[in-house]
């Protein structure tokens, strides 16, 4: 199999001057290597347009075979989500607005999250790995939706622990194994 697939992190936005997704990202691009598969990173400002903007487009002008995006959160362990819940999105951005799209529909990932989760959790890995079916209601889900809605189901979320609870490097290297599991299943979507 040959293709492209898109890796996202977030930048800095309240208490995260300094976001563990985006320093997960640097050190994916360094490390992170498929057979066969090109893949792309991309920093994304806490926003909601140009979240959606860079989302949508680099759908429609890549063809990505799957998008894979990070983002932070509070819990010590990784979170890998398996879908978008129903929401209307009104918590606001850096730049003080909300994205007044209305409600945003129930979906879920192609991949087979809860498969791939329990596989890793049987690992020994630097970093503990579970399910989620709740991605939040600020820009981790809009992006998350934004992409599985433009990619018809082929994209996963993941959210990585805060810096002061896992080192970047064991958080990059589970990402990692996550994404390479996430290549293996792209025969059967």
């Amino acid at each position: 199999m040959s293709g492209r697939i898109l890796v996202t992190g977030f930048g800095p936005f309240a208490n995260h001057p300094v976001n563990a997704s985006s320093e997960a990202l640097k050190i994916l691009k360094r490390e992170l290597t498929l057979e066969n598969i090109e893949v792309d990173f991309q920093e994304l400002q806490v926003v909601y347009d140009s979240t959606k903007d860079f989302i949508s487009s680099y759908w429609k002008s890549k063809s990505p075979l799957f998008c894979v995006h990070l983002g932070v959160y509070t819990e010590k362990f990784i979170s890998v989500e398996s879908q978008c819940n129903e929401t209307v999105y009104t918590l606001l951005d850096v730049e003080e607005k909300s994205p007044g799209d209305g409600t945003w529909p129930f979906i879920k990932s192609s991949f087979p999250v809860e498969e791939i989760v329990n596989k890793l959790a049987e690992q020994s890995l630097p970093v503990p790995v579970q399910l989620s079916k709740d991605a939040g209601k600020y820009l981790c889900q809009y992006s998350f939706h934004n992409s599985l809605c433009n990619g018809k189901g082929k994209s996963v979320f993941i959210h990585v622990p805060r810096l002061d609870d896992f080192p970047s490097e064991n958080t990059a290297a589970v990402v990692i194994s996550i994404i390479k599991e996430l290549v293996k299943c792209l025969p059967l979507l």
